[in-house]
């Protein structure tokens, strides 16, 4: 039998209870390349998913700000296919992460510990990069093509998976948020750098956003393992950030005292907002 597999693929997205069958069927190796279109599907999906299982906040007075901080950096992102949305989740953990078709996520815990407006749109202006890059939709589809067997016929039978194809499954679902190579966190950074220096905004929060994490680290480990263990953090990484700035001739000038934002009053009352909300609910607890 000849296999369809982008076929079979919109089709699973197109149930609600199978996305993550989706993943594994976008995830089957070069010949199942994710298109622009099962990128987007499978990110409206994955919301759907975060919007269920997170505390994603609905603040309007939240929403306006974040909204307002990420929208000169977006302006110059490179995927106007996409609606793009921007959410916080009500998490002390310090996490910011990036769904494929456009969909930012950012932490309260992380607002709360930004100093400055350039950090926060430096954050930003990295998670979009990863998705401009589409470096999500790439790992899906170097993934390993094995998968394949186990989601056809979770498809084709429409029955829940047993424990074995659940496990596949589940590769899939990390997939979306696995940890990405140094090249992507590399292109992400340099993709933040021309995105902020366009905005002019001081491109040089970004390795500053960088320093105020590895402070955290040191006194509260927990709260920031999230973010380290999907973006690896090194002294050579902000090194390779200030070497970036320092030659590009309009990042360097950007990123001059007096010349690029590096703070604004819209950081403020986005962090104001944020400390006013309800604490954080507790995390899950662990199957037993």
């Amino acid at each position: 039998m000849t296999v369809d597999c982008r076929l079979l693929a919109m089709r699973s997205l197109a149930h609600p209870g199978r996305w993550l069958a989706a993943a594994v069927m976008l995830a089957a190796g070069a010949g199942c390349a994710v298109t622009a279109q099962q990128e987007v599907q499978l990110g409206l999906n994955t919301v759907a998913e975060i919007d269920r299982t997170m505390p994603v906040v609905r603040d309007a007075t939240i929403q306006a700000a974040l909204d307002q901080i990420a929208r000169p950096v977006l302006a110059v992102a490179r995927r106007t296919d996409l609606a793009w949305t921007f959410r916080v989740i009500n998490t002390a953990d310090v996490n910011a992460f990036a769904v494929p078709g456009g969909h930012i996520y950012v932490t309260r815990g992380l607002i709360e510990h930004a100093t400055r407006y350039d950090q926060l749109a430096g954050v930003l202006g990295h998670e979009i990069g990863h998705v401009d890059l589409r470096h999500s939709a790439k790992q899906m589809e170097q993934a390993q093509a094995a998968s394949l067997g186990v989601n056809l016929g979770y498809i084709l039978l429409g029955r829940q998976p047993g424990q074995t194809e659940s496990a596949a499954l589940n590769i899939a679902a990390s997939a979306v948020f696995a940890k990405f190579s140094r090249d992507d966190e590399r292109q992400a950074d340099q993709a933040a750098i021309r995105s902020l220096t366009a905005a002019g905004i001081n491109p040089g929060g970004i390795a500053d956003m960088f320093r105020v994490l590895q402070q955290l680290e040191t006194r509260q480990p927990d709260a920031i393992a999230q973010f380290f263990a999907s973006h690896p953090m090194t002294a050579e990484r902000i090194a390779d950030v200030e070497r970036q700035i320092a030659a590009d001739t309009a990042a360097r000038r950007v990123a001059q005292p007096g010349v690029g934002v590096r703070d604004r009053p819209v950081f403020r009352d986005l962090q104001r907002a944020v400390r006013a909300l309800p604490p954080p609910p507790p995390p899950p607890a662990p199957p037993k």
